[in-house]
């Protein structure tokens, strides 16, 4: 992909112009992204806290840092994007240059980089690395705090397993054929009555 497409790509995502929810980044507080260590076979998640002007890193393999030179790309890269589309100027919401991160740094200025300590871990010997991404990138979103404790790996592997099924069932069921022309609905919350009967899913 040519250079200058990437940029256009990169500045409608920030707009809001080429994702299902379709909120462009100035009226959110925080973007979960998930970075794939070059060359490792390892993810971690990096969550952009837009009003503290810095990159938390999520990482399953503590004392593993192979994604450093993907995120101070990332931090590097952000300033000069977010600047391209004019995300500085959007006060309708939050005055940038009122908050204490933003003040006294140029909008050029990088993203500061902080590593998020206390979080559960995988074992050293497993590739499990995708199951906590996603799993850190529902913890935040629900604004739950992140165990430090081992939790049942098999458990939420068979429920994120059941969710996938269930959303492509619904797809083919109502025909949609893309990502794109699937309309966000609201999160449905799963609340378990007295007569509610639980089974295991084997895969």
């Amino acid at each position: 992909m040519k250079v200058a497409s990437v940029e256009t790509s990169i500045c409608e995502i920030m707009q809001g112009l080429c994702i299902p929810v379709g909120i462009p980044w100035h009226l959110i507080d925080e973007v979960h992204v998930p970075i794939n260590c070059k060359g490792l076979s390892h993810w971690v998640l990096a969550v952009i806290v837009l009003k503290e002007r810095c990159i938390r890193v999520y990482d399953s393999m503590k004392g593993h840092r192979g994604h450093a030179d993907e995120i101070k790309k990332l931090a590097e890269m952000l300033s000069t994007y977010l600047t391209i589309f004019d995300f500085f100027e959007k006060k309708d919401r939050t005055d940038w240059s009122l908050l204490d991160a933003y003040k006294e740094k140029s909008n050029q200025h990088a993203f500061d980089i902080h590593i998020v300590e206390g979080i559960v871990q995988q074992s050293s010997d497993t590739l499990d690395c995708g199951l906590f991404v996603a799993t850190y990138a529902e913890f935040l979103s629900d604004r739950h705090q992140i165990p430090s404790l081992e939790f049942d790996l098999k458990k939420h592997c068979t429920r994120y397993a059941s969710l996938l099924w269930d959303y492509g069932v619904n797809k083919v069921c109502t025909g949609y054929v893309s990502d794109n022309d699937y309309l966000p609905r609201p999160k449905r919350t799963f609340i378990q009555s007295e007569d509610t009967e639980m089974i295991d899913v084997e895969l």
